[in-house]
């Protein structure tokens, strides 16, 4: 499964393309998917060099954070209790 990256413009070029901030590196993001302008400082929702969503703030703070809670679930013990428990199958008649 392939996830999108939040990521912030920080440079857009006449040609379609931005350059788009996440993290440390720094990406060229075609828009050809969006409607509308986008500027520097906006989040966009970008996938295999496509920005598919414009975001606001908020949503991509949200979004970030989730992400990044990620890594943590997946280090818990298998002790530890977990909501995600597999449901049992009933006998086939």
């Amino acid at each position: 499964m392939c996830l999108g990256e939040v990521v912030q413009v920080v440079e857009v070029a006449p040609d379609g393309l931005v350059l788009a901030r996440v993290g440390t590196r720094t990406l060229t993001i075609s828009l050809l998917t969006l409607d509308g302008p986008v500027a520097p400082g906006d989040w966009v929702l970008a996938h295999s060099g496509f920005a598919l969503a414009r975001l606001s703030a908020a949503e991509a703070l949200e979004a970030r954070t989730l992400r990044d809670s990620v890594p943590a679930q997946l280090d818990r013990a298998p002790s530890d209790p977990s909501p995600f428990r597999p449901v049992p199958m009933e006998a086939a008649p």
